[in-house]
């Protein structure tokens, strides 16, 4: 296996585990249990990872975090549409 089929591998894996979390506030529009502040410092954090990726030209970084930012933009829409009260 190629340091690229890992990379690639890791990309699929680490993206698609937001993929559940997403599904379940916009299905249930439940985000009592979700931090938005969490949530935007990932968003930063994978927004860095992809400029990185992409300076360095490196797919499965720019893959991954290119996917996480839809996703995890997703969750925090959820969280403003969705929030409680007190709730952010």
């Amino acid at each position: 296996m190629t340091a690229t089929s890992i990379g690639f591998l890791a990309a699929i894996l680490g993206t698609i585990c937001w993929l559940p979390q997403a599904w379940k506030a916009w299905a249930t529009r439940d985000t009592a249990g979700l931090s938005l502040p969490a949530n935007l410092m990932f968003l930063g954090t994978v927004s860095l990872w992809l400029i990185y990726g992409l300076l360095m030209g490196d797919a499965p970084i720019i893959l991954a975090n290119a996917c996480s930012i839809v996703i995890v933009l997703a969750i925090i829409g959820a969280i403003l549409k969705f929030k409680k009260g007190t709730d952010i």
